[in-house]
């Protein structure tokens, strides 16, 4: 009885397991096939747990957010540099469908939150500027640029926005694993073109060739490294492999914070007095060539809302 009690105290803690729908959302993004892997659920299910307890404290460093007023225009320097005018706020964002779709939906509520992303980079140009009296256009200038602006899916409150924020990470990790398994397929229709290719050469070749022997020993090698293609591209090593991404979530997103002192054309430390200091919150996508983001999260008033252009049906996420 002692021994039996003993062993209840002493029992391990069950270890934290996400919730199975959102596992399977993420399979579903990822590969379907990962679905047939042994005991897929339970492999994965801690890993995506953790994953969503990092996006979660990723997410609660999002910047503070700013209204799309004319006043805020007025004040704020980077809604300056990304809408030349109070007017293009309403042309650029204002007749999207989807915050048109958002607020029919919402009749009682008069300001959503989005989170704004843009494409971020700093350029390097000659300018003109004067010295001692005279005009130099030879003058290096560094130029903060802002395109491919998008918001995403609208919500009531800062707080709502940041309650979804996790989750979207996670599907950009699941998308991330998705485009690896993507190269394992064009891996793997290579090396099928390439043993077809074999076979037909060793055909066309004279039994006891040179040639003949090249391409047996060729449809040899081509064939093994298709045996190993086929076991990376199974369920249970599919499996293995989202595994490994969603262990690596902090190294591929991260959110890097500067601050910039530009003036209202955009040039970095111009010195002509019309600069200002701005805190940019961007996010950083590990790849081959690291993608950067603005990140923004924006307080959009009703009466902001323009006539769109184009009836498009809600999908969730605008680009332009």
């Amino acid at each position: 009885m002692f021994a039996a009690l003993k062993n209840l105290f002493q029992k391990t803690p069950a270890t934290p397991k996400a919730a199975p729908e959102l596992v399977d959302m993420l399979v579903e993004i990822a590969s379907p096939t990962i679905k047939l892997a042994r005991k897929y659920q339970e492999r994965l299910s801690p890993y995506v747990y953790w994953a969503e307890s990092h996006a979660a404290q990723f997410t609660a460093r999002w910047p503070a957010p700013i209204a799309l007023t004319t006043e805020q225009w007025r004040q704020q320097r980077i809604l300056q540099l990304l809408f030349a005018t109070p007017a293009r706020m309403g042309e650029l964002l204002g007749q999207h469908p989807m915050l048109h779709s958002w607020f029919a939906h919402h009749p009682f509520i008069d300001t959503c939150y989005v989170a704004f992303t843009a494409d971020s980079r700093q350029k390097m140009r000659y300018g003109m500027v004067e010295d001692g009296g005279q005009i130099r256009q030879d003058v290096p200038q560094q130029v903060l640029q802002f395109s491919g602006y998008r918001i995403h899916s609208p919500a009531e409150s800062v707080a709502e926005l940041l309650q979804v924020g996790p989750k979207r990470i996670l599907e950009l990790v699941a998308a991330q694993t998705n485009l690896h398994i993507q190269t394992l397929e064009a891996e793997k229709a290579q090396l099928d073109a390439e043993l077809l290719n074999a076979r037909t050469m060793l055909r066309m070749a004279q039994a006891h060739s040179p040639e003949y022997a090249h391409q047996q020993n060729r449809i040899n090698t081509l064939t093994e490294e298709l045996q190993r293609s086929n076991i990376a591209r199974g369920p249970d090593a599919l499996c293995e492999l989202f595994i490994t991404e969603l262990a690596a979530t902090p190294d591929i997103l991260t959110l890097e914070q500067q601050t910039v002192i530009v003036d209202a054309m955009g040039v970095i430390g111009s010195g002509l007095g019309d600069e200002q200091s701005i805190e940019l919150s961007e996010l950083v996508l590990q790849n081959q060539n690291p993608i950067r983001k603005l990140l923004l999260i924006l307080a959009i008033p009703r009466d902001l809302l323009q006539a769109p252009s184009t009836p498009t049906t809600f999908t969730g996420e605008a680009q332009f």
